[in-house]
């Protein structure tokens, strides 16, 4: 479903499901996530971890159509707590604003559509700051992802 963002012009954004996702979208998604996490970021980790499935993905287009944007979240199931991850901004809209947009609407998304659940981020831990601005607090010690150093943090209800 088309939602309204406050974005550059010409930005466009809506959520899926994974169900929803065509095949083009979900073979997009994936590329642009493997681009910057696994590529651009030098990372070797298993990026396909079977969550893909049960989470609502919001994907950020830009007026030609390619990914500018994108985060997946997903409630609580069975023991596993709710989280909002795999947050990423395409390396021509970073500085923009699109990523506090991004993380303001899976905030929103998971009020609604989750509410009173605590949210776990898995953060880079260079980005504490960021994730510190929409009320999540850092619980536990660093751990290396992938080779990027990485903590637990989570807003609370």
């Amino acid at each position: 479903m088309p939602i309204s963002l406050d974005l550059a012009p010409g930005l466009k954004a809506h959520w899926l499901s994974f169900d929803e996702m065509s095949a083009a979208e979900l073979y997009d998604v994936l590329a642009f996530r493997q681009n910057v996490f696994i590529v651009e970021q030098a990372s070797a980790y298993q990026d396909l971890d079977g969550k893909d499935q049960s989470c609502s993905h919001l994907l950020v287009h830009d007026s030609g159509g390619a990914l500018a944007g994108y985060l997946r979240a997903r409630g609580t199931v069975g023991g596993t707590p709710a989280f909002i991850g795999r947050i990423v901004i395409g390396p021509a809209r970073r500085g923009t604003g699109l990523g506090r947009a991004l993380v303001a609407e899976g905030l929103r998304f998971m009020a609604e559509h989750h509410p009173g659940q605590d949210i776990e981020i898995g953060a880079q831990s260079h980005l504490q700051r960021f994730y510190a601005g929409f009320g999540f607090v850092r619980e536990g010690e660093e751990y290396d992802d992938g080779g990027i150093p990485h903590v637990t943090m989570w807003k609370r209800h």
